[in-house]
């Protein structure tokens, strides 16, 4: 009786212990998980939402408004509008909210053909509706506001109104307003939804829901006030997770708050756990028939549950490295889409303003023929020839960036990248022994080549090459080209030893106009062209760099195969 019952407790503890730690160690990493991926779906709609605001916004300041003829001020509401498939309506109004031109938006009876086709068409008493809704006062005091959000049942639909101060050249003040619709809001909680019995829903501030997978309730606007983590946030205004009851069923939940709004985001899934108080007869029964042999059962517990504990710390490692993934690659769709919306809006400018630079340039040339060398208005006319000439170098390089001719002028090819730098450098070298520039080379051997076009990444190399240049100009300095390989990848990096860039422009030196050069040049396209370039090789670029140490520009591009096997291609 006593080895019995020895046996029994010996058995009884480790499968009590078993039981508890593995119950333990699945729902922790479940609860981590929800954290994580709530942070990045309150992302993800966030810039949803954020990125239409911000794309308006910069768009709008390419215009000075007070100069815009009513057909211009018509023809910028309609680049506007094209930029998001869920706006349905923009309005230009002036400071006191009234239109300045006709709101452009889709009828019902425009044809599929139309260039305003893709959006929700209104209706005149939808246009109206969204008129009341703009949060014209707000957005004067401070400068941008988002209205609540507002059901349309009529097209199954809720919306919001968003209106921005703009402030032109002269000085005027102008209203920009929109109404968006959450679509694609409702389509992220959709595609989120990863396991049965899961639900993800957003609340704004005062309980009530915005978007839902279930469209009737997000139509509804149903208030969830008595949910747990709801109520919790409305009392404590930030995220938590929680562990609750409803009904029979038990809940893991976590609620995240939205920076770009007082809105909340909210993930919950129903626990699996074992009856833990209840066991089976026939377990009772097997363990009393085997009493003898559970007595080594506890060593063999503990090394299972050191197993399932080291499979769960390399789920959540494969999580984190999935998650940081997706942040990649939502930065990178970011980006392209950024690129993709200036090249639009540059592309349409460009072609509006080749028209009369043309014409301005041509007859300043024809009044330079027709006076005298010696006429004192000729170093008038030059001038304006000047001017006119890099107005329309402004607008082809805008034209260049944004009809991607790299793609359709030059197949791809396996190309010798250090041949490609040395001849990059062959145009370059000249001007660079002038400035007291000096090159070195760090070339390793056997280096695979890279499918690619040759054109475009002498492009991308020059480019940074020139703003190499400019950050050592005067003075000069040296300049490191290094090329080797770096496991499936040939890594090229160009070092130089300029005035480096301030730390709180690095996160913007891709954007398309944007530049930190003291004399502005160009459009402020060049390291913009240098990223569409490598994302349309299947790289990657970044850049680092240090106020007063210099900048480090690197290149990454996939190493090519052989047709016939693993190996990559040697150079010649």
């Amino acid at each position: 009786m006593h080895i019995l019952a020895y046996a029994l407790a010996a058995a009884l503890l480790p499968l009590t212990v078993g039981l508890l730690v593995l119950g333990g160690s699945e729902r922790a990493p479940l609860a981590q998980r929800d954290r994580e991926l709530s942070r990045l779906a309150a992302r993800l709609i966030q810039l949803e939402l954020h990125e239409t605001m911000r794309g308006f916004l910069l768009a709008s300041q390419a215009f000075d408004l007070s100069r815009l003829s009513e057909d211009e001020a018509l023809g910028m509401l309609r680049l506007l509008y094209k930029q998001d498939a869920d706006i349905d309506a923009v309005i230009l109004m002036d400071h006191e909210g009234r239109p300045t031109v006709s709101p452009v938006f889709l009828t019902g009876g425009a044809s599929a053909g139309s260039e305003l086709a893709g959006h929700l068409p209104l209706t005149a008493q939808q246009l109206d509706t969204f008129l009341k809704h703009l949060p014209i006062q707000v957005a004067r005091e401070k400068g941008q506001a988002v209205s609540d959000v507002y059901p349309d049942p009529e097209r199954n639909v809720n919306l919001l109104a968003a209106v921005m101060a703009l402030e032109s050249a002269g000085g005027t003040r102008y209203l920009l307003g929109f109404q968006r619709s959450l679509r694609r809001v409702q389509q992220i909680l959709g595609t989120l939804v990863s396991d049965p019995g899961m639900h993800l829903f957003v609340v704004d501030g005062g309980g009530r829901l915005v978007a839902h997978p279930d469209g009737r309730r997000s139509l509804a606007r149903e208030p969830q006030n008595a949910h747990p983590l709801v109520a919790r946030y409305l009392q404590e205004g930030q995220g938590t997770s929680l562990t609750y009851r409803d009904g029979s069923e038990e809940l893991s939940g976590v609620i995240q708050p939205l920076d770009f709004l007082d809105w909340a985001l909210v993930i919950e899934r129903p626990l699996a756990r074992a009856d833990a108080g209840k066991v089976p007869p026939l377990v009772w029964a097997a363990w009393i028939g085997v009493a003898l042999l559970i007595l080594v059962s506890g060593i063999l517990l503990e090394l299972r549950v050191r197993r399932v504990n080291q499979r769960m710390r390399e789920l959540a490692r494969a999580a984190e490295s999935r998650a940081q993934e997706l942040r990649q690659v939502q930065a990178t769709l970011l980006e392209s889409r950024k690129l993709n919306a200036i090249g639009d809006l540059g592309a349409g400018v460009a072609h509006e303003l080749n028209n009369p630079l043309g014409g301005i340039l041509g007859l300043t040339q024809l009044l330079l023929r027709k006076k005298k060398d010696d006429d004192p208005d000729n170093q008038f006319l030059r001038r304006i020839e000047t001017e006119a000439k890099r107005c329309r170098e402004i607008t082809d390089n805008l034209l260049r960036f944004s009809e991607q001719q790299l793609r359709d002028s030059e197949p791809s090819e396996p190309l010798h990248l250090p041949r490609i730098l040395d001849l990059t450098l062959d145009l370059l070298t000249a001007k660079f022994e002038r400035q007291g520039i000096r090159i070195q080379r760090e070339y390793s051997e056997n280096l695979p080549r890279v499918l690619g076009r040759e054109g475009g990444l002498r492009r991308a190399f020059l480019n940074v090459l020139q703003n190499a240049e400019t950050a050592m100009t005067p003075g000069g300095g040296v300049i490191t080209l290094s090329l080797f390989r770096d496991e499936e990848w040939v890594v090229v990096r160009v070092r130089d030893t300029g005035r480096g860039i301030p730390r709180e422009n690095l996160a913007r030196v891709f954007e398309p106009f944007f530049t930190t050069k003291d004399n502005w040049k160009g459009a402020g396209l060049g390291l913009s062209v240098v990223y569409q370039i490598v994302q349309e090789h299947q790289g990657q670029v970044t850049l680092e760099s240090e106020e007063g140490k210099g900048t480090v520009v690197t290149f990454r591009f996939p190493a090519h195969e052989r047709a016939g096997g693993s190996a990559p291609v040697p150079l010649a």
